[in-house]
């Protein structure tokens, strides 16, 4: 018999032994070498796909940033091909647009072109500085490395400034920032009634700093022995090199020096600073991990080097390190490695309860080759090892050897009837190889929709996909030409009957324990089965309708984005605009109180002092009216008390705080997409935005269990409008002379900038702060003519009291206000009550104030895009597993009753949810389209048979029983081997893994109840399915004449087989 170049391929490897233990050496040298050199991180690299345009703007209000900066930018890039959409926030002091670009669309071209419109844009205001074009790279944070000690500011910035200098040159590490830090500033301080007693204005001043202050290259003198280069240096670098510059040289030669009419302070920036670690005044560096540097050796260098640094510190500085991202990571990598090798044990005690040992063993084999084939591969794929490309090897575990062991059975069953030979193995090969292979197919198709989804949930679990496809793929290259060699020379001993040896008697009680089974009880109960086809079919309906009723009536909780929770807490905290500094302190330290009165209490439970809940904390101010808390907790510390619930607790000791905007506690990792809920109302009129988010804000609180409400928009700080009178026009001054005065005065004119050292130094002239803190003082100030003259500010100008907002939000060249909010999501389902504030609230809100749109933003926005494609990437999964079985079936509608078990499958995945405790989530719709693969496997085998059956003349009733019954211990096994596979990450209790676990319990629940499903509805509907044939051929013989219609199917078998295959199998 011609066999086709697969069959011939297998063949030859089955004969070639050397070939096939050359390729699974190089399949196990490659991947033991990949595992060694590859990246091993907590979580997926996830690069973004957006552009950022940054444009300081100094001194500037947010309606000034958003006219002079933000609109220019909009309006110069709004064409730029491959643009979806363009956010944007105009801030005091700074303009940001963020333009996110379609994923078709290469970033780096349309950066380029963005890049080329913003600095074509001629007309930004003059105290604009260069606009920052950037793309956002992902970067990991490794350590926290804390310099903190009771010593002044300045001494704590240059002990900083030294251990990060230090820590960057060190091998393996090149990024690390600095947070906590105020920026050196020399600010030159001149009274308003100095300047009046001298005749001097701010601008004066300003202009003698900038001359007096430079090195100026004066070119050279050439000689006939070489030329000698000319500078003048006179430039200042610190505060006592200014006072020495000369503001005004006198008629009688004397001269007024700077020092004698300002005061010079070589300090900070004018903003108050905060920063403590554990309660003591710190400046930290964030060391973090960039490419495919490793996060373990970072974490180990950035170690060894602040144990040494801490010896030669003096005594009031200290350092420490802390907030160790490697120490988790390499406790989930731990645990996920431990769940794996518990898997494969089970795994492997499956194999050998049913298989003899020698052939457990070789078909265990493949588990290895698989899993390092595709090892050997990740690279090339850019996969890491994280814990979802672990979870991928832990998903795979049983579902990788089902395919070995339909190969490893079959040839098995060939050898044990025909004897052992070569001839025998390939034979037995050959007879599933093909449906083995599709089936396999199915399985790989099945998990392409994870490869679907784009953007960040996309990139973050594409890591599951391409293992569970790679390991799949190399299962399928072992299982074919590898197997076979080993089966086919491997040395069988044969056992008597009353030997001795106790697994072998265990093994033979076990698989005469499970004929039994299939003779006495399975084989009757499918009989009825089939006798009762159509009740056995609407059996499974009902138990269909019952689990999506689990979901429905509300018993099963559907959260789509569930929490992971971080290793990390944090706080968010921002004050309403305006708020002093010092308020803005003193609400970080309540915060960081409350943090410790948990820690107290639970260390009081715990019959300890303290620190029986947290290790360090780090809270810093971030702005005047913002600042953000760090809290590391102790490690190991779960039986204790869990992160939720110190956040929690946290959360109640903190309470309610006057002047407090937003306070966001998060302890969640992964790729949530921001608040449970979140909307945005665009429009023209900002008026009539801000009146329908404050409307929409009341009726989202409303809402039971939604916490932590907040909108973009606030109305903001005070402001003060300068408008210029009639008499100013004819002194000759015009707005914009009026405006550069009092900015001068008040924000500070910019002289220069120095460079010292590694920090650029500001040097600013202004008035003393005592002197800017009050409107009076704006009375009191002189402004300057054209000729010269000195009049007095009210004379030439009047003030105008309004207000500002703090942000103004823009999304697609509109206005844009933002309203989200979080929800407790152990009680209650974010995705109902979205669709409660969509359905109801909103078109209330909206009808009231016309013209204004919405749009779903954050976690609402990526659920609606991720359930888009997944919806898409299942309608591709299924077509491809049509494709797949129609193909070896050779039949249209065969496939058909194989699929129909897939809907049948989510039952046991919804059970498996109810039984577990957990909420219906994302990774469980993940889980159910991979088990549509994996479900319809052992289906098409069994069907195969069914057909190879029919073919020999066997009627129909008697070919699926026996089909059924022969493929039955296949079937339970491959089913077992993946159930056991999985259920090590099902029943882990550690909170990192909760992010992985609903993929697990649909794959295991779900295969365990589609094996009830392949033993009893398969057959049944294959039936089912010869019935309507019958009905349909009988009623075309009704329309057709004799003479047209077509000869019966299996026309070779004998009629009175085809007689007997209507009739019911015997009990």
């Amino acid at each position: 018999m011609t066999r086709g170049p697969y069959a011939a391929l297998i063949d030859w490897f089955a004969r070639n032994a050397v070939a096939a233990n050359l390729l699974m050496v190089i399949l196990l040298a490659g991947g033991i070498y990949s595992v060694f050199t590859i990246k091993k991180e907590m979580f997926p690299r996830i690069e973004t796909n957006f552009v950022t345009v940054n444009v300081p703007f100094l001194g500037g209000t947010p309606a000034d940033v958003e006219e002079g900066v933000v609109i220019k930018i909009e309006e110069a890039i709004q064409d730029i091909e491959g643009i979806k959409e363009i956010y944007s926030e105009a801030r005091r002091g700074n303009g940001n647009v963020r333009i996110e670009v379609m994923p078709e669309y290469e970033l780096a071209d349309v950066m380029d072109q963005v890049k080329n419109r913003v600095d074509a844009i001629p007309s930004f205001p003059e105290n604009t500085e260069k606009p920052v074009i950037s793309r956002s790279e992902f970067q990991q944070q490794v350590v926290f490395v804390s310099v903190f000690g009771d010593v002044d500011e300045r001494t704590l910035k240059e002990y900083a400034k030294q251990v990060r200098n230090e820590i960057v040159t060190l091998p393996g590490v090149t990024r690390a920032e600095i947070l906590g830090a105020r920026p050196y500033e020399i600010s030159i301080e001149v009274s308003e009634f100095t300047l009046q007693g001298y005749g001097l204005t701010l601008s004066d001043v300003a202009t003698a700093v900038r001359r007096g202050s430079l090195d100026l290259s004066a070119g050279a003198i050439r000689s006939e022995s070489g030329d000698i280069l000319l500078r003048t240096k006179g430039q200042a670098y610190v505060g006592r090199d200014f006072e020495e510059i000369v503001v005004r040289t006198n008629p009688d030669g004397t001269r007024l020096l700077l020092k004698d009419i300002a005061r010079i302070n070589d300090g900070f920036i004018d903003q108050d600073s905060y920063s403590e670690f554990n309660g003591k005044p710190s400046i930290s560096i964030q060391v973090m991990s960039v490419g495919n540097q490793s996060e373990l050796d970072i974490s180990r260098t950035v170690h060894d080097y602040v144990e040494r640094k801490a010896v030669g510190l003096p005594g009031d500085v200290q350092v420490a390190a802390w907030a160790d991202a490697s120490y988790y990571l390499k406790g989930r990598l731990d645990m996920m490695i431990k769940n794996m090798i518990m898997g494969a044990f089970l795994v492997f005690l499956t194999l050998a309860l049913f298989l003899r040992l020698k052939l457990a063993f070789w078909v265990m084999v493949g588990l290895p080759i698989a899993f390092l084939g595709a090892f050997f591969l990740m690279p090339m794929l850019d996969v890491t090892i994280n814990m979802l490309s672990l979870f991928g090897f832990i998903l795979v575990l049983g579902i990788v050897v089902d395919d070995a062991i339909v190969i490893g059975e079959s040839a098995y069953t060939n050898m044990r009837a025909k004897g052992h030979s070569v001839d025998n193995i390939v034979e037995g090969v050959h007879k599933v190889a093909v449906p083995a292979t599709f089936g396999v197919l199915t399985t790989i198709a099945a998990f392409m929709p994870i490869l679907l989804v784009t953007g960040v949930s996309g990139q973050f679990f594409a890591a599951i996909g391409w293992i569970v496809i790679l390991c799949l793929a190399f299962s399928l290259v072992e299982s074919k030409l590898i197997l076979p060699a080993h089966l086919a020379h491997m040395k069988i001993k044969h056992y008597e009957k009353d030997t001795h040896n106790v697994f072998i008697r265990f093994q033979r009680f076990f698989s005469e324990g499970l004929h039994h089974f299939i003779d006495d009880v399975y084989s009757p109960m499918l009989a009825r089965a089939l006798r009762r086809r159509y009740l056995t079919l609407s059996i499974f309906v009902a138990l269909l309708i019952l689990s999506i009723g689990l979901l429905a009536g509300g018993i099963l909780r559907f959260v789509f984005f569930p929490d992971v929770t971080a290793d990390f807490l944090q706080v968010e905290l921002e004050m309403n605009e305006g708020t002093p500094s010092s308020e803005t302190h003193r609400a970080l330290q309540r915060i960081q109180a409350g943090l410790w009165e948990v820690d107290s209490q639970v260390s009081a439970d715990q019959g300890v002092e303290s620190g029986a809940v947290v290790s360090a904390v780090l809270s810093f101010a971030q702005s005047d009216v913002s600042g953000r808390l760090i809290a590391e907790l102790v490690k190991e510390n779960d039986d204790v008390i869990t992160g939720p619930e110190v956040l929690r607790r946290w959360r109640e000791a903190v309470g309610e705080m006057p002047g407090v905007k937003t306070l966001g506690f998060e302890g969640a990792a992964g790729p949530d997409g921001g608040p449970s809920i979140s909307l945005q109302l665009m429009g023209s009129n900002i008026e009539q935005l801000a009146r329908a988010a404050k409307d929409l804000e009341n009726r989202i609180r409303g809402y039971e269990g939604v916490y932590d409400v907040r909108k973009s928009y606030e109305r903001g700080t005070p402001e003060i409008k300068l408008n210029i009178k009639p008499e100013a026009e004819s002194l000759g001054l015009t707005l914009s002379d009026l405006a550069r005065q009092v900015r001068a005065g008040f924000y500070g004119e910019e002289v220069q900038r120095v460079q010292r050292g590694q920090d650029e130094v500001k040097v600013m002239v202004r008035f003393p702060s005592d002197e800017r803190d009050s409107v009076g003082y704006l009375e009191n100030m002189r402004i300057r003519t054209p000729d010269g003259g000195r009049v007095p500010f009210h004379a030439v100008a009047e003030v105008e009291l309004a207000e500002s907002p703090t942000t103004i939000r823009r999304f697609d060249r509109e206005r844009a206000v933002r309203i989200s909010g979080e929800v407790d999501k152990e009680n209650y389902e974010p995705g109902k009550i979205t669709a409660d504030i969509l359905g109801k609230e909103l078109p209330e809100v909206l009808s009231r104030y016309p013209g204004i749109r919405h749009r779903l933003s954050g976690a609402s926005q990526s659920q609606q895009e991720v359930t888009h494609d997944l919806i898409k990437g299942a309608m591709f999964a299924l077509f491809m597993i049509y494709a797949l079985m129609a193909i070896p079936l050779r039949s249209y509608t065969q496939p058909l009753i194989i699929m129909s078990v897939i809907p049948f499958g989510t039952i046991g995945a919804l059970v498996g949810h109810w039984i577990v405790g957990i909420p219906v989530s994302m990774m469980s719709f993940f889980g159910i389209i991979a088990l549509a693969g994996v479900v319809v496997n052992d289906s098409l085998i069994l069907v195969d048979f069914v057909n190879r059956e029919r073919k020999l003349g066997v009627p129909l009733a008697q070919a699926v029983n026996d089909a059924a019954r022969k493929r039955f211990r296949a079937i339970l096994l491959t089913s077992l081997t993946t159930f056991f596979g999985l259920i090590p990450i099902v029943l882990e209790t550690s909170l990192q893994a909760q992010i992985v676990i609903p993929m697990a319990t649909s794959l295991a629940f779900g295969i365990l109840f589609a094996t009830v499903i392949t033993l009893f509805l398969i057959p049944s509907l294959y039936l089912i399915l010869d019935d309507f044939g019958k009905w349909w051929r009988e009623a075309w013989s009704h329309v057709l004449p004799a003479r047209v219609r077509r000869p019966r199917p299996h026309a070779q078998a004998p009629q009175q087989a085809r007689d007997r295959s209507t009739e019911t199998p015997p009990a």
